[in-house]
């Protein structure tokens, strides 16, 4: 019985407060993930806006506007601690009847079996606890505290308990359980508040997984949008045709234009060459640095990169050879550029100046090699036109870190939900590979034709999918245009792909060849969608306001509340 009671009671108290379950505020309630928790918890402790959050497991369980009431209770617990007290539980097992009574029959007159005798051991075999000191034959009614062991009177007043706390065992029991009690609260408020950190960090992490995929989103554009390989096509075919032209020239005015052309040609040709060079430098400094780069040091690397130098005087910060690249090293040292990119190199533009220390005139040294140089010595290109009378000035650019904020604007949606505003959501529009989509997105956004995007309403919310806005006519899906004269156009084949986070126009007219005409109408998508097509941005903040506005829709995707873009425009 004493090994089976102690099971059945952790069933009929709380998984948090350790509280016994009752039919008020201690009614078990049970979540989707079928753990259960007293009602007082899930008010005060695992509530979070609309939904509940298991301490065990983590999972959601929405909840809506109605409470942590309108769970369904857990009536065999809740009965099971009603009528516990009632139950008999056998100990002998196996459904044997209990052993008769000596002496006589079960309802006989047969003798009553007596108590045992003060000189008999308990059942068990188990030792009669001594309540009298062994020395002094005295009861042991006092307590001392720093023995924590029972002592007589006189013990309490020898020399071994000279400066020890003695008090009576019932004053100690009074003073223990107060003790037990103040720590068992502080243990509750520390499970509290560790819950409440743990929460935290979860919450933290999920906003480092949030960022990686719009990083692993930028990276996939830039493969799939290679301007590198666009050039070299382009260029090709440029080459192509002026050898066709050259071929067909007759007169010397012919001649000397198709001259001009190649030359402007080769100019663009060789800065191409150069600053993509550059950028492979950096490139490499990145991949083969053992530290972390600030901004101080990046701006000496570049500095040494435009001069022609050794990148670091030393060889501390770059890694030897074949040694091991540290991914997360090597991720924060490409954020790390990024964000000098976008804070440093993109004012420095603004302001008509690119390069640090008047480094027009320089060229790096010959011999460079293009994969991870044991010193990261920089090296200069060939020039690739050194055998023709018109070479022309050694021109080198700064090398250009990714994606600079010119070519990406950002645009802001703030969000009213029934007239409370929730949270903003940023998106940046690739402009560089969506240039039509990308005008018409701004202007919308800003409201400079005289309409917009302001006072929109969300008219679909698809949970965990896409919510879709922009019909600013109707707000229903069937309005909305663009700021073209044609009112709806054929968007950009940007190739990009529609993962979680992306932005896209929503399509208005279908057409047979499924490539149909864009208006004003844009989609969020937060879970991959490999059909969508006409891609031209990513949300990089706010995605987590998205995921909830997407719980405002029903099975057929209306919201439910009035969703509103209260104000937007440019960043």
């Amino acid at each position: 019985m004493d090994s089976v009671v102690p099971e059945f009671e952790e069933l009929m108290l709380c998984g948090y407060c350790k509280q016994k379950f009752n039919d008020t505020d201690q009614s078990p309630k049970l979540l989707t993930c079928k753990h259960y928790f007293c009602l007082q918890c899930m008010r005060t402790t695992m509530i979070k806006g609309q939904d509940l959050f298991c301490i065990h497991c983590w999972k959601r369980t929405e909840i809506g506007d109605m409470g942590p009431e309108s769970l369904p209770t857990y009536t065999p617990v809740l009965c099971l601690t009603k009528n516990f007290s009632q139950l008999t539980i056998g100990t002998n097992g196996g459904g044997k009847p209990p052993d008769k009574p000596p002496g006589g029959q079960p309802g006989g007159g047969g003798n009553a079996p007596t108590a045992p005798s003060s000189n008999q051991p308990p059942p068990g075999g188990g030792k009669v606890p001594n309540e009298n000191c062994h020395t002094h034959a005295m009861p042991l009614a006092l307590w001392c505290h720093s023995c924590c062991a029972p002592v007589c009177r006189a013990c309490a007043t020898t020399a071994d308990h000279a400066h020890h706390q003695v008090k009576s065992q019932n004053d100690a029991k009074e003073q223990l359980v107060n003790e037990l009690q103040i720590d068992l609260a502080s243990m509750n408020k520390m499970l509290g508040e560790i819950q409440r950190l743990a929460m935290q960090q979860r919450e933290f992490l999920l906003k480092i997984l949030e960022a990686c995929v719009t990083l692993k989103t930028h990276v996939e554009a830039d493969l799939t949008n290679n301007a590198a390989h666009f050039e070299l096509t382009d260029t090709r075919d440029i080459l192509a045709k002026l050898r066709l032209n050259l071929s067909m020239a007759e007169n010397l005015p012919d001649v000397h234009q198709l001259y001009s052309g190649v030359n402007m040609e080769k100019q663009r040709l060789q800065l191409r060459y150069q600053e993509m060079y550059l950028q492979c430098q950096l490139d490499d400094l990145i991949r083969n640095s053992s530290v972390v780069f600030d901004f101080q040091l990046l701006k000496q690397a570049l500095s040494n990169i435009q001069n022609g130098e050794m990148v670091f005087p030393t060889n501390s910060r770059v890694l030897p050879a074949q040694a091991h690249q540290n991914p997360i090293l090597f991720l924060a040292n490409y954020c790390m550029s990024q964000l000098y990119s976008r804070h440093m190199l993109a004012k420095q533009n603004m302001n008509g100046s690119l390069d640090y220390h008047n480094h027009n005139s320089v060229a790096p040294p010959i011999g460079y090699m293009p994969h991870s140089p044991p010193h990261l010595v920089i090296a200069t290109p060939k020039n690739i036109y050194q055998d023709n009378n018109l070479i022309m000035p050694t021109v080198i650019p700064s090398p250009q870190i990714r994606n600079p904020t010119s070519m990406c604007p950002l645009y802001y949606f703030n969000i009213d939900v029934n007239g409370i505003a929730l949270g903003r959501i940023v998106i940046e529009v690739r402009a560089d590979v969506a240039p039509k989509m990308a005008k018409n997105f701004g202007v919308l956004t800003t409201g400079e034709a005289g309409m917009g995007y302001k006072g929109c309403q969300i008219f679909q919310c698809w949970e965990g999918e896409s919510v879709i806005t922009g019909d600013f006519e109707l707000n229903n899906g069937r309005g909305g245009r663009s700021i073209f004269e044609d009112s709806y156009f054929l968007p950009d084949d940007t190739k990009l792909m529609a993962v979680r986070g992306t932005v896209g126009m929503r399509r208005t007219q279908k057409r047979h060849d499924n490539l149909g005409m864009v208006g004003s109408q844009f989609r969020i998508i937060l879970q991959e969608m490999r059909g969508f097509t006409g891609i031209f941005g990513h949300v990089v903040e706010g995605l987590e306001l998205v995921e909830k506005i997407s719980t405002y829709g029903d099975t057929a995707g209306k919201p439910t509340k009035n969703i509103l873009i209260s104000k937007c425009g440019k960043l």
